[in-house]
């Protein structure tokens, strides 16, 4: 195995690992073994945890911004945030079982604090920074459009949590109908008063 291969193989060992089992639940050795990697080869690519939180972080950044990407050639800033929203049902029973990997890792990393709970952090400030510029582009004044930013992440990761608490995915596809009225109903930027 190529020493690339090996580092995408620990890295996407991990990123599996810290969402099914959790980061303070998962071994060295178990991300080696899932990598079919030497125990030792962790190591030289990853000297801390949180060499290794940065590393998935990344890898999970990298993935959302390739859909964020695909979003983005959308006409409109509303049909773009409906694609996230739509984007919540291929991943419904995956977080129903596991919850949401991106917000287990910040719970996790942010009981340690310190480098690893920034680290974990930095998909959801980036997704937050998305909607918020689609909110604006929208025709919201900023401190409108972190607030609609702020209540999409947030209702998103409610349902999730109950969904993965009850083992249920209603409340996702509850939540992805009521996210899609909301902002289907938001009025386009011609319409809404000036503030």
């Amino acid at each position: 195995m190529a020493v690339a291969d090996k580092r995408t193989s620990l890295v996407r060992a991990a990123d599996t690992l810290f969402h099914h089992t959790g980061f303070e639940h998962t071994s060295i050795a178990d991300i080696a073994a899932a990598a079919k990697v030497p125990v030792g080869n962790v190591y030289y690519y990853f000297k801390t945890r949180t060499d290794l939180v940065k590393a998935v972080t990344e890898h999970r950044l990298a993935g959302v911004e390739a859909r964020r990407a695909e979003w983005d050639s959308l006409a409109s800033p509303r049909d773009r945030l409906l694609a996230y929203v739509d984007s919540f049902e291929k991943h419904t029973e995956d977080m129903t079982a596991h919850g949401c990997p991106v917000g287990s890792l910040c719970l996790e990393a942010n009981k340690q604090g310190g480098d690893a709970a920034k680290e974990a952090s930095a998909v959801f400030r980036s997704s937050l920074e998305w909607m918020r510029i689609q909110f604006r582009a929208m025709g919201f004044p900023d401190k409108v459009a972190r607030a609609h930013a702020a209540r999409l992440l947030g209702a998103r990761q409610g349902s999730v949590l109950l969904s993965n608490t009850f083992k249920d995915p209603t409340y996702i596809r509850l939540e992805i109908a009521r996210l899609k009225g909301w902002l289907g109903k938001l009025p386009p930027a011609g319409e809404r008063k000036k503030s």
